[in-house]
């Protein structure tokens, strides 16, 4: 797991300039988190959310993930390159490749990729659920990411997209659970049978299954999850996204002026 991480910021490194923001972290204690040098969005996960991911490759031993979203590709291949060491067979990934300069995330991803020789790894460009069917390369995934468009509906469309491509025994992540996007899909996903927690990482994850044994697993596994957990003001999001809005405006005004700075505090 911390191997896989040394791996993928050496190889990123190589390929890309990047700066780190939430050094802390931003809801809860975590990170850092990474953008490309000069860019305001999008924010890579943070370094505590690769090691969730790590637990959950090395216990059940997916074959087969899709992700929604996928930026630079930090997360994808942290993933990636841990399931390559635990019998992984694929990782999908759908991205629009508008958020932000869309493209150069795109083609950073892609140099990463390569870098790490992840065979396993597809990045795939297009839009959630309308290019889902035609992503996907197998009928069913252990494990799904879902960390795209996070304004609701958005979230739900991802959601249904490739519910139809997991069975009950799939694990779902979500990222990002202060963004008020997350909770109407949840409550979807509570209707189809799924059980989810929170975890009070960096950015707050969420765990879901409809597979009982499995979400008993996930409980032991992460003891300060937080089962149903409850939803945040909706004035949260709003006031956070101002503040980093602000600060990577700043950062990237002193990257194209040449005072380039490697981390960026919330505090």
């Amino acid at each position: 797991m911390t191997d896989s991480l040394q791996r993928v910021v050496t190889a990123l490194d190589k390929v890309a300039r990047t700066s780190l923001v939430w050094p802390r972290g931003l809801i809860n204690p975590g990170g850092p988190h990474r953008v490309l040098a000069g860019t305001l969005l999008p924010v890579s996960i943070g370094e505590d959310e690769c090691a969730v991911f790590g637990r959950l490759i090395e216990r059940f031993r997916p074959a087969h993930t899709f992700i929604v979203g996928n930026a630079f590709g930090f997360s994808s291949c942290y993933i990636a390159d841990v399931m390559s060491q635990h019998g992984g067979q694929s990782v999908v990934t759908l991205d629009s490749e508008v958020e932000g300069r869309g493209r150069d995330c795109a083609a950073v991803a892609r140099r990463l990729a390569d870098t790490l020789q992840l065979n396993l790894l597809r990045n795939k460009k297009g839009r959630s659920p309308e290019d889902t069917a035609r992503a996907v390369e197998t009928d069913c995934h252990d494990l799904v990411f879902i960390d795209g468009d996070h304004r609701h509906p958005q979230v739900m469309r991802d959601f249904e997209g490739i519910l139809p491509y997991t069975d009950e025994h799939t694990i779902f992540v979500w990222h990002d659970f202060w963004m008020t996007g997350i909770v109407p899909c949840l409550r979807l996903a509570e209707s189809r049978g799924m059980k989810w927690m929170g975890l009070p990482t960096s950015c707050e994850m969420i765990l879901g299954t409809r597979d009982a044994g499995i979400f008993s697993e996930l409980r032991d596994m992460f003891p300060a999850g937080i089962e149903n957990q409850s939803p945040h003001s909706p004035l949260l999001a709003p006031a956070i996204i101002a503040k980093i809005i602000a600060q990577q405006v700043w950062e990237s005004i002193t990257y194209r002026l040449g005072f380039t700075h490697s981390v960026t505090q919330t505090e």
